[in-house]
C-alpha cells in the first residue's frame, strides 16, 4: 500500500502542475497539443482501477484527498459508481461523470506485478565472533542440537502503476506516466 500512496502523491503533484513531466516516473508522456489546464476549484474524478473493492475505495479516497489538497475538488469514483466502475458501459459512465460536473479524471491502473526473492548469506565474520563457535569446543555440544541461521531470505514485490490524466473539457488524454 505504501507504493500506492507514493504513486498517488506523485501522480497528483504532476497533474496539479499542468501535467509536467517528473523525474520520479520511469517514463512519461505529455500531449504537446493540449491547451494549459487548471483544475483548481474544479471537480476531478479519482479512479483507481483494481478488482479488490476495499482497496479501490481506500486508494480513491487517498487520490481524491491529494487532488483536493492541491486545489481541485477530488471525487472518489466509487461515489458515482458504487458497485464498481467496470460494470458501467462507456456511455453511461461518461453521462454520469458529466452530470456530476467533472472537469477531469486522474486514473491509476496497475499494469505489472513482479515478485523478487533475495537470499543473502550471513557474513562469515559473524560466525567467527559468536561466543559458542569462536572457540574450538564451544560449538561441540551446541552444534549438534541447534540449526545455524546462515542466510536471510527477503521477498520484494514491485508494482508498476500507470497514471493517466484526462481533461473532460478538451476530451483528451493530457499526460501519462509509469512508475515502479
Amino acid at each position: 500500500m505504501r507504493t500506492l500512496r507514493s504513486a498517488i502523491s506523485i501522480a497528483v503533484a504532476v497533474s496539479a502542475t499542468a501535467c509536467a513531466s517528473s523525474t520520479s516516473f520511469n517514463s512519461s508522456w505529455k500531449d504537446p497539443d493540449a491547451a494549459p489546464v487548471s483544475l483548481a476549484g474544479k471537480k476531478v474524478l479519482a479512479v483507481v482501477q483494481i478488482r479488490d473493492e476495499a482497496r479501490r475505495r481506500r486508494g480513491e479516497d487517498q487520490l481524491a484527498e491529494e487532488i483536493t489538497r492541491r486545489g481541485g475538488i477530488g471525487v472518489a469514483s466509487y461515489t458515482l459508481f458504487p458497485s464498481n466502475g467496470r460494470q458501467q458501459n462507456e456511455d453511461a459512465a461518461q453521462a454520469r461523470a458529466r452530470s456530476a460536473g467533472m472537469s477531469g479524471i486522474v486514473l491509476m491502473h496497475f499494469t505489472k506485478r513482479e515478485r523478487t526473492v533475495r537470499i543473502e548469506p550471513r557474513p562469515m565474520n559473524q560466525r567467527r565472533t559468536d561466543p559458542y563457535y569462536g572457540r574450538p569446543w564451544g560449538a561441540w555440544g551446541r552444534g549438534w542440537n541447534a540449526m545455524w541461521d546462515t542466510e536471510t531470505v527477503r521477498t520484494d514485490v514491485d508494482v508498476m502503476v500507470e497514471t493517466r490524466v484526462y481533461s473532460l473539457e478538451q476530451e483528451k488524454l493530457l499526460w501519462v506516466g509509469n512508475r515502479v
